[in-house]
């Protein structure tokens, strides 16, 4: 999509969001990663309500979450999601009663069409964008939602100041073939001021972009070495210890990575 001339105004900027310095407890620092008395290594671990209240997520820096089905990932993403004006859901289901009801009841307007341009006095606007795709089935109805989502993700990197949640990266990114679409907005997001929120069950078959441009990591439990080490590999921060972590952490409880400064911490999603 061509931009307009003049220019028309972006949504407003929100207070950026990052993750503030920790105090130290005796002789432990929560910001640093712990080493146990037979040498197993942990990463720190910070109450939620403590979290949530200093993390700081700039606009235009990315955010990746994967973790498998009832992990908590989803909860996750909405409480994050919460902190920000302008959000758009690219819902890749027609119908998904436990991740669409949730996010509607917090006010997210279900649309079929979308617009990234918010009226002027606009103070908010959060979509749940699902495509019209009753009655297509297989690869006509694939071609119909990448169209669909093509268009949405090439609006919102001309208007900026989005950021858009993708609950299924790997259908998105695969099945779609959006990966060239998702990789420009994990690209020019900061300078677009554009953040991309990408939400997986699997630590493979997504872009290797979802976690070389996240500046922030959610990384839940997988029991699977392969995974695990998988996932440890690309977050930039010691593979060892990140593996270590994700094979050991209990139920909806996450592995947070700073990929400015490869701090890593642990905290559990309150439901």
């Amino acid at each position: 999509m061509a931009r307009l001339s003049p220019p028309l105004p972006r949504p407003p900027r929100l207070p950026p969001l990052r993750l503030a310095p920790m105090r130290s407890r005796g002789s432990l620092e929560l910001d640093r990663v712990a080493v146990t008395a037979d040498g197993t290594a942990v990463a720190p671990f910070v109450r939620w309500d403590r979290f949530m209240t200093r993390l700081i997520w700039h606009q235009g820096n990315h955010v990746t979450i994967i973790g498998p089905t009832g992990s908590g990932k989803t909860v996750l993403a909405r409480e994050l999601l919460s902190r920000r004006q302008f959000v758009i859901v690219l819902g890749v289901k027609n119908v998904d009663v436990e991740l669409y009801g949730p996010f509607q009841r917090q006010g997210y307007e279900l649309v079929h069409r979308f617009d990234a341009e918010p009226p002027a006095e606009a103070q908010h606007k959060r979509v749940l964008f699902v495509p019209r795709a009753k009655g297509y089935h297989g690869a006509e109805l694939r071609q119909r939602k990448a169209r669909a989502f093509r268009g949405v993700l090439n609006e919102v990197q001309d208007v900026g100041g989005w950021c858009v949640y993708i609950d299924d990266t790997a259908y998105v990114s695969d099945q779609l073939r959006l990966q060239p679409e998702l990789e420009e907005l994990w690209m020019l997001g900061r300078s677009e001021g554009v953040s991309v929120m990408a939400s997986s069950q699997e630590p493979v078959n997504i872009p290797v972009m979802a976690y070389g441009m996240a500046m922030h990591l959610f990384l839940f439990r997988n029991a699977d070495r392969y995974r695990a080490r998988r996932m440890a590999e690309l977050t930039g921060v010691n593979r060892d210890i990140a593996e270590q972590v994700i094979l050991s952490l209990p139920d909806h409880e996450f592995l947070y990575i700073n990929r400015s400064d490869g701090r890593m911490l642990r905290s559990t999603v309150i439901r």
